[in-house]
């Protein structure tokens, strides 16, 4: 009995140190390295722990690109909170038409179909809309251009909101007229 009581002492004790011990190790990774804790985040598909990664080597740094890789993260993790927050944090960057201008000429075919401004105007203008914010919705939308308002428009469509739909619709009327933008304004007004 006595010796079933030290080995299960013992083993406990050694499972308690190995948590403690990968805990420390983990925690240094963290620390020590967030870019490539946020790379090894990203290649699991664990993007909401990339956000905090990546966010924390923006701090180190400073770098608007990491604060892209944060914003970035955070609308593949899928969650609103973040998407709002790392997105608006971008949006308002001085550098942030510097990012849209690098990154879109160093991939002439990004597979959007349109730039980087568009992509996080839109995701963010979404979030923000699905957070309950319409109005900061559509002023992001319009800071993405014509571009930015299909997410918005497709979030308000399934809604079926059509207070929001007509905000939309206001500002849809300021940009230029084009096939893209009647084709939206027509969907709104399907609401």
């Amino acid at each position: 009995m006595q010796m079933n009581k030290l080995i299960i002492k013992t083993a406990l004790i050694t499972i308690c140190t190995l948590v403690i011990a990968s805990g420390a190790v983990f925690s240094l990774w963290l620390v020590c390295s967030p870019q490539t804790m946020a790379s090894s985040c990203e290649k699991t598909g664990n993007y909401a722990l990339a956000v905090t990664c990546a966010d924390l080597r923006y701090k180190y740094t400073k770098n608007v690109y990491d604060l892209a890789r944060s914003a970035d993260d955070a609308i593949l993790s899928g969650r609103d909170n973040l998407i709002s927050d790392r997105g608006e944090k971008l949006l308002s960057h001085e550098k942030f038409e510097e990012v849209c201008k690098t990154l879109d000429a160093s991939s002439a075919d990004n597979g959007l179909g349109f730039g980087y401004k568009a992509y996080i105007c839109g995701h963010v203008s979404a979030s923000q809309y699905r957070l309950g914010n319409t109005d900061k919705a559509v002023q992001t939308a319009l800071y993405g251009g014509e571009k930015a308002f299909p997410k918005l428009v497709i979030e308000i469509c399934s809604a079926r909101d059509k207070t929001s739909a007509q905000a939309v619709l206001a500002a849809l009327e300021k940009l230029e007229q084009t096939d893209e933008t009647s084709a939206l304004s027509e969907l709104l007004k399907k609401i």
